[in-house]
C-alpha cells in the first residue's frame, strides 16, 4: 500500500470503518448484556422462596446462622451498606450467568475446534448457545434471577470450566490461577455439598502449573481446600455466624430411614426408636425427602430428633459402622430421587414468596413472568418434553459419555481432550455430592452441574457445525500429562 492509499485509510472514514469494525466485535457483548437487562426487568427485583427471605432476613438484621452457607447472606448485607438493593445484586448475578454461559461456550470452541472457528464467530457462537439455553424448554432464565444457592453455585461452576480450560490454552499466569483458586472457594462457600469438587479443581490446578513451578504445584492444588477452610473460619468470626448443625436433618432422616429398611437395624439405634411415634408409618417412609419428619402431619416422628445434636451424632456413627452397607443402600435411594426419571419436581421457582419486608415482583412483566412459568410447568409436565431438561439422569449420562469418549481419544496422544476431560469430572463430582447428602427430590439441587453439561455439550454441537473445514486443532503439548 503506498502512502497516499494509507492516508485514504487512516482519513475519516477509515477511522469509520474502524469503528464499525470494533462495534461489531463487541456487538455480541452489547447484546448480552441487552438480554441480561432485558431478564433482570422482566423478574425484578429477583425471584425468592422461602429460604431467599431467610437470607434476605438475615441480611437485614445482621444476624447469621449457618443453616444456609451464610455467604450470600453477607454478600447483600454489604450491597445494602452501600446503598444498593437485592434488585442491583440480582442484575449482577444474571450478567455473571449469561456471561459465564458465553465464557464456557467460548473456551469448549477454542478447546475443541482451534483456528476452525474464528474468534468473531466463536463470539456469535457463544451469544447462539446461550439463547438456545434461554428457550423455555430449561429453566435458565429463572436460576438466573433467583436468589438461591444453586443459582450462585451455577454461576461459579460456569466460570470455574471456563477459566481451567483458559488455564491449558493460555498458560496458568498467577492471575487466572487466583482467580480459579477464589471461584472454587466461592462455590464451597456457596454449597456445603460443594466441598467435594474442590479436590477436582486443585488436581486440574496442579496439571495446569506442574510445568511451570514443580514445587509450588502441590501448594496450588491445596489452595481452593485451604482457602475453603480458611474462608468458612473468618466469615463466621467477623460475622459472628450461629452454628445450626444443618447436618443434623441429613442424620435424622438416614437414621430414620435405616428403621424403615430393618427392624433389626432399628432396635440397634435406641435414640432414634425412642422418636419414632408411629411405626406404622415407617413404611411410608420417602427417601430424600426430609418433609417425612419435619413437616408431615400428623406427626410421624418427632422432629425435636435433631435438637440434640451430640446425641444423634454418637447414634449416626454407631449405624456408619455397624450397618454400612444399609446406610449406603438408604443414601442410594436418597439420591435416586434426584435424578428426575419419575417426575420433575421444583423445576424453578418463579415468585417471591409472602414476605414482612415490602418485597414483590413488578406488576408490569406480569404477563411475561407468567407465560414463561406457564411454558416451564409444561415442560416439568410434559411426558417426552421434560427428558430434555427435566430429568439429570439423561444429562449425567451425557457426562458420562463425555469424560470416558475423552479419555478414549486421550490415547491417541491428544492432550487437548483429557483437559476437557478434566474439566467435566467437575459438574460429575457434584452430581454425585449428593450421594452424602439429599435432604429433598428437587431438580434445583443438581441443575448448576446439567447447565455446565449441556452448555458443553450444545457448543460441540453448534461448533462442529460452524466450523470451517480446514485449520488446525489446538495444541497444547506443553501442558500435557
Amino acid at each position: 500500500m503506498g502512502a497516499e492509499d494509507r492516508k485514504i485509510a487512516e482519513g475519516p472514514g477509515g477511522w469509520v470503518r474502524q469503528a464499525g469494525d470494533r462495534l461489531a466485535g463487541r456487538l455480541p457483548d452489547y447484546l448480552t448484556v441487552a438480554l441480561a437487562v432485558l431478564i433482570w426487568r422482566v423478574f425484578y427485583p429477583g425471584l425468592m422462596s422461602a429460604d431467599s427471605i431467610s437470607q434476605y432476613g438475615q441480611a437485614l438484621a445482621g444476624l447469621y446462622n449457618d443453616w444456609h452457607p451464610p455467604l450470600m447472606a453477607i454478600a447483600l448485607k454489604i450491597t445494602l451498606a452501600l446503598g444498593g438493593t437485592i434488585g442491583l445484586l440480582m442484575l449482577a448475578q444474571c450478567l455473571a450467568g449469561v456471561f459465564g454461559v458465553r465464557a464456557l461456550a467460548t473456551a469448549v470452541f477454542a478447546q475443541l475446534f482451534g483456528d476452525r472457528i474464528s474468534p468473531r464467530r466463536s463470539a456469535w457462537l457463544s451469544l447462539l448457545v446461550l439463547a438456545v439455553l434461554l428457550i423455555p424448554v430449561t429453566p435458565l432464565a429463572f436460576y438466573l434471577m433467583t436468589f438461591w444457592k444453586d443459582a450462585w453455585a451455577m454461576v461459579l461452576l460456569l466460570w470455574i470450566g471456563a477459566l481451567s480450560l483458559d488455564l491449558f490454552r493460555n498458560g496458568p499466569a498467577p492471575k487466572r490461577v487466583l482467580l480459579v483458586v477464589a471461584l472454587a472457594a466461592g462455590l464451597g462457600l456457596v454449597r456445603h455439598n460443594a466441598v467435594v469438587v474442590l479436590p477436582l479443581v486443585g488436581l486440574l490446578l496442579w496439571a495446569a502449573v506442574r510445568r511451570t513451578t514443580r514445587a509450588g504445584a502441590l501448594a496450588v492444588a491445596a489452595a481452593p481446600l485451604a482457602l475453603w477452610v480458611v474462608g468458612g473460619v473468618l466469615l463466621d468470626r467477623v460475622w459472628a455466624v450461629k452454628e445450626m448443625h444443618p447436618d443434623s436433618q441429613i442424620m435424622a432422616l438416614d437414621l430414620v430411614g435405616l428403621c424403615a429398611e430393618s427392624r433389626s437395624a432399628c432396635d440397634r439405634l435406641p435414640w432414634t426408636e425412642r422418636h419414632i411415634l408411629d411405626e406404622s408409618a415407617l413404611a411410608r417412609y420417602r427417601p430424600g425427602d426430609i418433609g417425612f419428619i419435619f413437616w408431615d402431619e400428623p406427626k410421624q416422628v418427632d422432629p425435636a430428633i435433631r435438637m440434640d445434636y451430640p446425641h444423634l451424632r454418637a447414634e449416626y456413627l454407631r449405624a456408619v459402622r455397624e450397618f454400612p452397607l444399609l446406610l449406603a443402600e438408604v443414601k442410594l435411594e436418597a439420591f435416586a430421587t434426584l435424578l428426575g426419571t419419575d417426575r420433575t419436581y421444583y423445576y424453578f421457582h418463579d415468585s417471591i414468596m409472602e414476605n414482612p419486608y415490602g418485597l414483590a415482583l413488578n406488576p408490569r412483566f406480569a404477563p411475561a413472568r407468567q407465560w414463561l412459568s406457564t411454558r416451564g410447568k409444561t415442560v416439568a409436565e410434559a411426558p417426552v418434553l421434560r427428558w430434555i431438561s427435566g430429568v439429570h439422569l439423561v444429562w449425567i449420562v451425557v457426562n458420562v459419555l463425555w469424560v470416558a469418549g475423552l479419555l478414549v481419544c486421550w490415547r491417541r496422544r491428544e492432550a487437548r481432550l483429557l483437559v476437557l476431560a478434566g474439566v467435566l469430572l467437575i459438574p460429575l463430582g457434584y452430581y454425585a455430592s449428593y450421594l452424602f447428602a439429599t435432604p429433598q427430590p428437587d431438580f434445583r439441587f443438581m441443575y448448576p452441574a446439567t447447565l455446565a453439561v449441556q452448555c458443553v455439550t450444545l457448543s460441540w454441537a453448534i461448533g462442529g457445525l460452524a466450523q470451517k473445514p480446514t485449520g488446525r486443532a489446538p495444541s497444547f503439548s506443553r501442558f500435557s500429562a
